[in-house]
């Protein structure tokens, strides 16, 4: 097996206004694999989430393998998966008031999705632009139980998983250690104003 590099000549995907992108909103990804591909250029490629699926039925792919529901979630982490919640750590020692504000927000949004699980879904698929049959698809029937934030040890384990990919391939320069990066204190802040 030979890694064939793309280069894409576009620089950013979501562009409001840009009349390259027909009126839509953004360029959807997977162009240049999917043109690679019709090229004979390469024989397969990774996509994730609603968009690959939508593509993939689009053209008939065969899927080769799937990791989106492995059990293990060192195999199941990638570049959008699971997606942290970030914030500049000066901000978080500035303002830690704000950040359990950010946090609470996205708890109280996650509430509501548990309990309008067809109203989550058709925000998601707007927000991607793909149909909601897609979304249930790609995250299975019970993706508005996952729209939560925590901080779990299993999580953290493939945190650091990846950041060692990242780190061994130069995608990151130096070494960090992932528990002390992951800060757990606006998440106890917004648990516990929650439980007052």
């Amino acid at each position: 097996m030979d890694l064939v590099y793309l280069d894409s000549p576009e620089a950013n995907l979501i562009e409001t206004g840009n009349a390259a992108f027909l009126g839509l909103k953004r360029r959807y990804p997977y162009g240049d694999e999917l043109l690679a591909l019709a090229r004979g250029d390469i024989d397969a490629f990774f996509v994730k989430g609603a968009e690959g699926l939508v593509l993939a039925n689009q053209i008939g792919a065969v899927v080769v393998a799937e990791f989106g529901f492995h059990p293990d979630p060192r195999i199941r982490v990638n570049n959008g998966t699971p997606r942290p919640l970030t914030v500049d750590a000066r901000f978080l020692e500035e303002r830690p008031d704000l950040v359990a504000d950010l946090v609470a927000t996205v708890g109280r949004v996650a509430a509501w999705a548990e309990t309008n699980p067809h109203d989550a879904v058709r925000l998601i698929a707007n927000e991607i632009g793909v149909g909601e049959d897609a979304v249930w698809a790609a995250n299975g029937p019970d993706v508005h139980r996952h729209l939560g934030l925590s901080i779990e040890d299993a999580q953290l384990v493939a945190f650091d998983h990846f950041k060692q990919f990242l780190l061994e391939w130069g995608f990151i320069p130096a070494d960090f250690d992932v528990t002390a990066w992951a800060d757990r204190s606006p998440l106890e802040a917004a648990l516990r104003r929650a439980a007052a």
